[in-house]
């Protein structure tokens, strides 16, 4: 278990650059960052388990792999991918999960801040 790992998401999580997260992408995090290697920060499967990785994570947040697809999706919106590419399209775009081949889970470097909306772009109507 890599408990500075899910201690730095969790302290993370605190930030302003974690707000707006669902529970399901917090989640996603911190499952992810308790069975990663320190180092690679890459998600170990245990061999007992005998499930793929995410078999445990979606079972963990408590919703189906389909819905576990759009929280990846919406953690890499975010500069979060979690996901490790397996392969390229042929559009150039990265392949993260093929039949008969599972997935494997990164724990990204979490952003030490958030990028400020222009000036003028405060969410008031008048832009105050």
């Amino acid at each position: 278990m890599a408990e500075s790992l899910v201690g730095e998401v969790c302290a993370w999580l605190e930030t302003p650059a974690a707000e707006g997260l669902t529970g399901a992408e917090r989640l996603v995090l911190l499952i992810i960052a308790e069975r990663c290697n320190k180092t690679t920060r890459k998600m170990w499967a245990y061999k007992g388990d005998g499930k793929t990785l995410t078999d445990v994570i979606a079972a963990r947040v408590g919703v189906e792999v389909d819905s576990l697809t759009k929280v990846f999706r919406r953690l890499a919106l975010r500069g979060l991918e979690v996901r490790v590419p397996i392969a390229t399209n042929s559009r150039g775009q990265p392949v993260f999960a093929v039949r008969g081949r599972s997935s494997d889970y990164i724990l990204p470097f979490l952003p030490a801040s958030y990028e400020l909306p222009p000036p003028g772009k405060t969410g008031s109507p008048s832009g105050q």
